[in-house]
């Protein structure tokens, strides 16, 4: 079974036995809302704009040339790249499992691809996300070319728009409906930048609470980047797929998303027995310096399989098959 089907059977069941969104979803809904209208916000309000119809660029409510535009812009880019290096070097890919909006349209992606009982269900889901790949699509537009252009430009000016925010809506809706969270666990170049800089974090998936697991493996099943969740400061290793070099730590890898911890707090709720086997947040002191990290070299690794390091438990079986 596809890895996306298996996700949204599991995810959604729950979710349903459960009654109410996770506190997960409410903060990674809440967060994306915020961040794209902070987002939009800029242009808009003219605090930064390129302008390549009419040629006014904006910089915090000023028409200024486009090289000056650009030397103002500069300084707080580098300043908020600073910090998403800080961030992802001390607390791992949070920004991929949390702020990303490709990631969360992503889950909307699998919710139009598996939840419709019908193929009308089904395409209003697609038709749903489409017009959201416009909305986004349209926030990127607008930094670059006022949208009056719509109104007031020549018919050539129109005809360029027009391409240029539908190929923009077209690529986006075509990288989710063919690829969608394979796209992260593959193919995205941010998320390989970001698993190099959070190896060796302290904050992410702790298998806190291994008495209570009952080996029913819903982690290992509703995982986005197809990992081993109660593995994570075990040592295991991944080998090299798409633009991800082999070999990088699952630990590494995780997106800090917390579905592994949804489906494990939901089965233990269920069977009101303990506290559930993970958790997510800081680990405690030494538990990622008593582990063995020792790197496999690249032909032991079993393709894009698992090898665990010596002393850390039994290799895990391959990757599920990708979702189509």
């Amino acid at each position: 079974m596809p890895l996306g089907k298996t996700r949204d059977k599991i995810l959604s069941g729950l979710s349903r036995a459960r009654g109410r969104a996770h506190r997960y979803t409410l903060w990674r809904w809440a967060i994306a809302i915020v961040f794209t209208l902070l987002i939009a916000a800029l242009p808009l309000l003219d605090v930064l704009r390129f302008d390549f119809w009419r040629g006014r660029h904006m910089w915090l409510g000023e028409e200024l040339g486009l090289v000056e535009v650009a030397k103002r812009f500069a300084f707080p880019f580098l300043a908020v790249n600073i910090l998403i290096v800080v961030v992802s070097r001390f607390l791992g890919r949070y920004l991929c499992g949390f702020v990303c909006p490709y990631g969360a349209l992503a889950r909307l992606s699998e919710w139009a691809r598996f939840r419709g009982k019908t193929s009308a269900q089904r395409l209003s889901g697609w038709l749903a996300l489409f017009v959201v790949c416009l909305l986004l699509s349209a926030i990127v537009f607008v930094f670059w070319v006022d949208p009056r252009v719509f109104l007031e430009g020549s018919p050539v000016a129109i005809t360029v728009a027009s391409v240029f925010l539908g190929g923009m809506t077209l690529s986006f809706f075509g990288c989710l409906f063919w690829l969608g969270q394979r796209f992260c666990r593959e193919w995205c170049p941010s998320g390989v930048y970001f698993a190099v800089l959070a190896q060796n974090t302290l904050n992410g998936i702790e298998f806190a609470h291994p008495e209570t697991c009952t080996e029913c493996k819903a982690c290992d099943k509703v995982c986005p980047m197809d990992l081993k969740p109660r593995e994570l400061s075990g040592g295991a290793y991944r080998g090299g797929t798409g633009f991800y070099p082999q070999p990088l730590s699952n630990f590494a890898l995780c997106i800090r998303c917390g579905d592994c911890v949804v489906a494990c707090e939901d089965v233990n709720e269920a069977r009101r027995d303990g506290p559930a086997s993970l958790r997510m947040g800081w680990l405690p002191e030494g538990a990622r310096d008593a582990v063995d990290r020792t790197q496999p070299a690249a032909d032991e690794l079993d393709g894009g399989g698992w090898q665990v390091g010596a002393g850390a438990g039994a290799p895990g079986p391959a990757a599920d098959e990708e979702e189509r």
